[in-house]
């Protein structure tokens, strides 16, 4: 599975480089981010386009991801200005047409490897359209903005309703990388939901791209970062390694057990 962590910060980006962290997302998503997610206690970047060559002389063989705006009067300049500097792979945040799908692969013009960011009911909506268009490199499935867009009451309502299943059939037909939500430390025993269901899902569906969220950013530990980052990618990795290949009986095991805590978690919220 490919791994990405978001980090704008030069000595962070040779730590992630050391854990074996294949990509280093910059995040440069900030237009009408802080009103639709209002209240929400998400992540808002304040990452900036200069922190784009910073980073890229820190990386060796890391490839760097960047996260650009919503298609805007502006995308022209930024997604031409994020190319110069050095981005390897380039995501499109936030969108409802297939114009602005096509507008942002008209930009990128077959320079760097696209990548779309489903989080919109008409985008989920456009998902067996957008896998036919040629340019779409990889795909991602982001939890929180689905579940406002679709008023759904947890970020993990799509693994629940089944719509994810769905998801993961239409892009895995075309053999399209694709990931879904985030990967929370493993050895994270205060989450709601237990991290390795997830990433049983993620291994169940077929999932070849995988973030590394909120917990390795907020909850490493700050007197050693490089070994504890170290330590909680080997523990993914092996893993990963151990569950690849199970059967199908354990897989489908493991989802009705994730299914039941998030339904736990869901009754809780009442």
């Amino acid at each position: 599975m490919i791994l990405s962590f978001i980090t704008n910060d030069p000595i962070m980006a040779t730590y992630v480089q050391a854990a074996g962290i294949d990509r280093i997302m910059i995040d440069l998503e900030v237009k009408d981010k802080n009103i639709r997610q209002s209240g929400r206690n998400l992540f808002l970047s304040d990452h900036s386009i200069i922190d784009i060559p910073t980073i890229k002389k820190k990386l060796k063989k890391n490839s760097l991801f960047v996260r650009i705006n919503p298609i805007n009067n502006n995308s022209k300049k930024e997604v031409d200005t994020v190319i110069r500097l050095g981005a390897d792979i380039v995501m499109l945040p936030f969108f409802h047409s297939m114009d602005e799908v096509k507008t942002f692969l008209k930009l990128t013009d077959g320079t760097v490897k696209n990548s779309l960011l489903i989080e919109t009911k008409e985008a989920a909506e456009l998902l067996p359209q957008i896998v036919d268009l040629k340019g779409v490199h990889e795909i991602h499935i982001g939890f929180n903005d689905l579940s406002i867009s679709f008023g759904y009451k947890t970020i993990f309502e799509p693994i629940l309703n089944g719509s994810l299943q769905e998801y993961a059939t239409i892009v895995n037909n075309k053999k399209i990388p694709w990931g879904f939500g985030g990967i929370a430390k493993l050895s994270d025993t205060t989450l709601p939901v237990n991290p390795e269901l997830i990433l049983c899902e993620q291994l169940r569906l077929k999932s070849s791209v995988g973030w590394l969220g909120r917990s390795f950013r907020d909850s490493l530990d700050r007197k050693n970062i490089s070994l504890s980052l170290q330590k909680e990618v080997s523990i993914i990795r092996n893993f990963l390694r151990d569950y690849t290949q199970a059967p199908k009986d354990f897989f489908d095991l493991k989802h009705i057990e994730l299914l039941e805590q998030i339904h736990l978690m869901k009754n809780q919220m009442k």
